[in-house]
């Protein structure tokens, strides 16, 4: 009985101990998640008064040299590193024809209210310790002057979470949705996978609120033309971007059919043989059908309220040169005019 009685008080006293015990780091953070509200989409006010130069960014956030090389970052198929800047803010560093395209669809994107991550362009930029990396070796000279480089800060106040699905989300028929959706499919975004949407956690620092803002955290797959795996898909290509169309016209059920397949064709199709894959190439694409026409005239009235001058803007911000700005731009003019026909 006596060690029944000890064992008992030993119990007791565990649990006591537990209860007040304080939460683990990882438990406060998945708390703090789960309260966190939910958002895609806030209200821009004035669009034409957006400032596309920085877009989610801003003059006195923008990075500063010098830079030092941290680590590689082989995930994805872009070449990446990250580096530390003068004021010691990390920095995801992307090379190749990802950079440029990327920079201006944050742009896009961000000026009719949806949230995406700062992007700044740099031509040609010093890394310092730069080692000799496994990718993207033709953006770099021998001595540490990298060419092309989209910088991506990470931010102490914004949690990386969880990714969402396009067709699993608190937002579901809504037309806040729907215009995300449909300015993937303006900027051909061949890639618009669950894995490259990111729920990223905000927290206000006056209000102490946090927002889950879902994002489109990968906007390098765009500005060229959509297509599937196997296919002639290609991201920032003009000559490509302007050979593809984009309504196409109005199914019986009243949504738009638009110019875009993303399932794996030719050879792409032998990644049935990985099903996983496979599914999630076909589903991404399935996921962007059945838009009403409401919801893409919604999208177009706030597309078309943006002026030549802003649009010059982002593709300024990404270092594109006169000829391409402009003939991305009439581009962008005249898709926009389909959603605003409908």
């Amino acid at each position: 009985m006596r060690i029944l009685s000890k064992t008992i008080s030993a119990v007791l006293l565990l649990a006591a101990f537990s209860f007040c015990w304080p939460q683990s780091a990882d438990s406060q953070k998945a708390n703090d998640e789960q309260e966190a509200t939910p958002i895609i989409w806030r209200d821009p006010g004035d669009i034409a008064t957006r400032d596309l130069r920085y877009g989610p960014g801003a003059p006195h956030l923008a990075p500063i040299a010098p830079f030092t090389f941290i680590k590689e970052d082989k995930d994805g198929e872009s070449p990446k590193f990250d580096v530390k800047d003068a004021r010691g803010v990390k920095w995801s560093v992307k090379l190749g024809e990802e950079a440029q395209a990327e920079t201006v669809a944050t742009r896009l994107v961000w000026s009719v209210g949806y949230f995406a991550e700062e992007a700044y362009y740099f031509e040609k930029v010093h890394i310092l310790r730069l080692p000799k990396l496994s990718r993207g070796r033709e953006f770099v000279s021998p001595r540490g002057m990298v060419m092309g480089a989209r910088f991506e800060p990470r931010r102490e106040h914004i949690k990386r979470g969880a990714s969402w699905d396009w067709d699993k989300n608190p937002f579901q028929d809504t037309r806040e949705l729907n215009g995300l959706k449909i300015l993937m499919i303006l900027l051909n975004n061949y890639d618009a996978r669950k894995e490259n949407n990111r729920v990223l956690h905000v927290k206000d620092s006056e209000s102490g609120i946090t927002e889950a803002q879902h994002t489109v955290t990968d906007l390098g797959a765009t500005l060229g033309r959509a297509g599937g795996l196997g296919g002639k898909r290609s991201k920032n290509n003009l000559e490509d971007f302007l050979s593809t169309r984009f309504v196409m016209g109005v199914e019986d059920d009243g949504s738009v059919e638009f110019d875009y397949d993303t399932r794996p064709t030719k050879l792409g199709a032998l990644s049935i043989l990985y099903p996983p894959y496979y599914r999630g190439q076909v589903k991404k694409e399935k996921s962007m059908r059945r838009i009403p026409v409401e919801h893409a005239s919604w999208v177009g009235s706030m597309l078309s309220q943006l002026t030549d001058e802003q649009l010059h803007d982002a593709f300024r911000a990404a270092g594109y040169n006169r000829t391409v700005t402009s003939g991305y731009i009439n581009a962008l003019r005249e898709r926009i005019s389909q959603l605003t026909r409908l």
